[in-house]
């Protein structure tokens, strides 16, 4: 590929979103402990359903969309890093697919035995999901940095891709606002100006609005912990916020 005036894709846009998935995952544990009201439990279910819908899609577009895309431009160098991700994607989505479920039958009755043990168990999933995190920013985002450019990475978005929401156009405001609350002020700048107008008008604000509804409803504040405030606490798989 031509080197010459191309803009490559910009690491800090993927440190965005995995801090947005270590804030709401980070939060999840606290979140479920002591709920035994139902319409409670159901927020905080339906939340969990969300933010897992959200990974698994994002997920799922690197396995089918990036990897594929890198592994094209890199070769064998990438060939390692690529099947352990994409075997911890298939790790955390098992997991994922069974806590739901645990969650889901837990807020049709909750009681605060469950609510500890599912906390305890939600703990452990975070944990790995910081550790997968962590892997793919080390391994895979500088490659991503020299081989993959900020129009491809863009494409990928457009249909609700690595980098996106969920696809669902009323989901955007949200995840926008989501993925926007701890991220680098050009990197939100730049996010703003691909938006399409007129909607690139009004994004920001929208977003904002958005998160902090949101954000008041699940957490109880419009400016809940940032990601570097969450895992500053975690030293090992039993930490509890």
């Amino acid at each position: 590929m031509d080197n010459t005036a191309t803009q490559w894709f910009d690491g800090r846009e993927m440190e965005m979103v995995h801090k947005m998935f270590r804030r709401e995952f980070g939060l999840m544990p606290g979140l479920l402990c002591g709920v035994t009201d139902p319409e409670r439990a159901g927020i905080v279910a339906d939340h969990f359903e969300a933010i897992a819908a959200t990974l698994h899609h994002h997920h799922q577009s690197e396995d089918e969309d990036v990897w594929p895309l890198l592994l094209q431009r890199v070769g064998a160098a990438a060939a390692a890093p690529v099947e352990s991700m994409e075997t911890q994607h298939a790790q955390l989505a098992d997991a994922l697919s069974g806590m739901q479920t645990r969650v889901r039958e837990w807020s049709a009755a909750p009681t605060a035995n469950v609510a500890e043990i599912l906390a305890k168990d939600t703990q452990q999933l975070v944990w790995l999901l910081n550790e997968h995190l962590g892997a793919e920013e080390e391994q895979l985002v500088p490659l991503m940095e020299r081989h993959i450019t900020a129009a491809e990475l863009q494409e990928i978005v457009a249909k609700g891709g690595a980098i996106g929401a969920t696809g669902d156009p009323d989901s955007v405001p949200l995840a926008f606002g989501m993925m926007l609350y701890e991220a680098d002020p050009e990197v939100v700048d730049r996010a703003v100006a691909s938006v399409p107008s007129p909607l690139r008008e009004v994004i920001r604000d929208l977003a904002q609005q958005a998160f902090a509804a949101h954000s008041q409803l699940i957490h109880g504040t419009p400016n809940p912990s940032r990601s570097t405030e969450i895992f500053g606490r975690i030293t090992h798989p039993g930490w509890l916020r």
